[in-house]
C-alpha cells in the first residue's frame, strides 16, 4: 500500500528495525464492554511484543484534574504530559516512532494521532504500521517475551502514578510547538449553529448515528449532531486485518460517497469517545482529501454530546 506519509508495510518497519533506526511503540487498545474485554496494556505486559517496544496508554496518558474537569476519558495529554511520558519511554525529539497493534485491534490509530498530530513530536518522524504484531514476527521481526512489570520497566508505567506535575522533563517539544489537533463542545455547537465552512463526520456505526441501535456507555442519547456525516471507522478498515486500512483509492471513494467533499475548509471528526476519530482523520489525510492541519478531532465526542441535554440531537429513525 502505498501511503501519502503516515503508513508503513511490516517489511518496511522490520527493516526499520534491523538499522536500528526506530523506536516502537504499541498503542492497543480495546473498548472495555462485554464480559471478557481485551486489555492492551495487560497484554503487552505478558507478551509477546516487538523487542525494546513502549507501550503508550491512551487511558493515562491524557488530560486529567484541573484540565480535564468533566472528566471525559482519554482526552489529548498536555504538552507536559506528554513530555513527562517520552522522558520515561527514554524517547527524544529526534527518534522515528513506528506505531503498532495487536491482531485484530482497530484503535490504535489514536495512539498513532498522539504522537504525530498534537504538535508535541516531528508528525513527519510517527509512522503507522500496516499489519498487526503476529504478521511482524511471521515476517521476521525481532519480538520478546516475558511479563514486564508495571513501574519497573520504563516500557511500561502508569503516569498517574507519578508526581508528574513536579517534574521539569528533560523532552522538549517539536519547535513548532503545539498545534489545535481538537475542539471542544462549544466549537462543534458553533459549527451547528453557523453551518459555518466546516464538516462534522462521525465514524459511530450507522445504527448508533441514526438512533436505532443503544449507545454502548449508559445515559447517553441516541442520534447525531444537526448536519453530522456519517463514515463508521469500519468500513475503512480491512476486514479481514484490522490493523489495515484499505487501498487509499477506495478510502477516498467511502469519504466522498458518504459527502466529505474539498470545499470545507475544516473537517471535524467525531465518535463515540475520541478514539474510533482517528481512524477517520488518518483516512482523511492519507487518501488526500485534507492537510493535517485542517482534521480537528472533537475529543469529548458523543460521550460529551450524547450527555448534555442542552446540545441538539438528530435521530433519523
Amino acid at each position: 500500500m502505498s501511503s501519502l506519509a503516515a503508513l508503513v508495510s511490516v517489511d518496511e518497519a522490520i527493516e526499520a528495525q534491523k538499522s536500528g533506526e526506530g523506536r516502537f511503540i504499541d498503542g492497543s487498545w480495546f473498548m472495555p464492554v462485554g464480559e471478557n474485554p481485551r486489555n492492551g496494556r495487560a497484554e503487552f505486559a505478558k507478551g509477546p511484543r516487538i523487542r525494546d517496544a513502549c507501550y503508550l496508554d491512551i487511558d493515562d496518558i491524557g488530560a486529567c484534574g484541573e484540565d480535564n474537569p468533566k472528566s471525559l476519558p482519554h482526552m489529548k495529554p498536555t504538552a507536559k504530559q506528554f513530555a513527562v511520558a517520552m522522558d520515561r519511554m527514554k524517547i527524544s525529539p529526534g527518534d522515528k516512532i513506528y506505531v503498532y497493534a495487536t491482531k485484530g485491534c482497530g484503535f490504535y490509530h489514536r495512539a498513532y494521532w498522539t504522537l504525530s498530530s498534537c504538535g508535541f513530536h516531528d508528525p513527519g518522524k510517527v509512522k503507522l504500521l500496516q499489519g498487526c504484531l503476529d504478521e511482524f514476527r511471521e515476517r521476521g521481526g525481532e519480538v520478546e517475551e516475558g511479563k514486564l512489570v508495571a513501574g519497573e520497566d520504563h516500557r511500561l508505567f502508569r503516569l498517574s502514578e507519578m508526581e508528574w506535575r513536579n517534574m521539569t522533563p528533560k523532552y522538549k517539544c517539536w519547535s513548532e510547538g503545539p498545534r489545535q489537533c481538537v475542539v471542544d463542545i462549544k466549537d462543534v455547537l458553533e459549527v451547528v449553529k453557523s453551518k459555518a465552512d466546516a464538516v462534522i463526520v462521525d465514524a459511530r456505526s450507522s445504527g448508533r448515528f441514526v438512533g436505532t441501535a443503544p449507545e454502548p456507555r449508559p445515559g447517553l442519547r441516541g442520534g447525531h449532531m444537526p448536519g453530522a456525516l456519517n463514515v463508521p471507522f469500519t468500513d475503512l478498515l480491512d476486514p479481514m486485518d484490522m490493523t489495515k486500512f484499505k487501498p487509499l483509492s477506495q478510502l477516498k471513494k467511502i469519504f466522498e460517497s458518504a459527502g466529505v467533499k474539498a470545499e470545507p475548509s475544516k473537517t471535524i471528526v467525531t465518535c463515540g469517545s475520541g478514539v474510533t476519530a482517528a481512524a477517520l482523520a488518518v483516512g482523511i489525510e492519507e487518501c488526500g482529501l485534507r492537510n493535517k492541519d485542517d482534521i480537528l478531532i472533537y475529543d469529548g465526542s458523543w460521550i460529551e454530546w450524547g450527555g448534555d441535554e442542552s446540545v441538539p440531537i438528530v435521530k433519523d429513525s
